[in-house]
């Protein structure tokens, strides 16, 4: 079984591009190299934290929806 590595070419070339700033900047390689690793261990915190928000909305999303429909099952057996 093959798997498929999905490569955003955008974000590749943005970091690229930084990457190339920031040796010509420093001229220092692992300066560079060490502030890159700090952009990617950001990009991971805001990636987990974008997916946290996103699946707080739709746990949140579940729970209202199961509790109006515990409500309308209470309503309907009273009547």
């Amino acid at each position: 079984m093959k798997v498929k590595i999905r490569v955003n070419w955008k974000k590749v070339l943005l970091f690229l591009f930084i990457s190339a700033g920031l040796i010509f900047l420093t001229h220092s390689l692992l300066m560079s190299i060490g502030i890159m690793l700090l952009l990617f261990v950001v990009d991971a915190l805001l990636a987990n934290y974008e997916y946290r928000q996103h699946t707080k909305a739709i746990f949140d999303d579940l729970r209202r929806e199961h509790e109006e429909a515990e409500q309308r099952n209470k309503e309907t057996d009273n009547k």
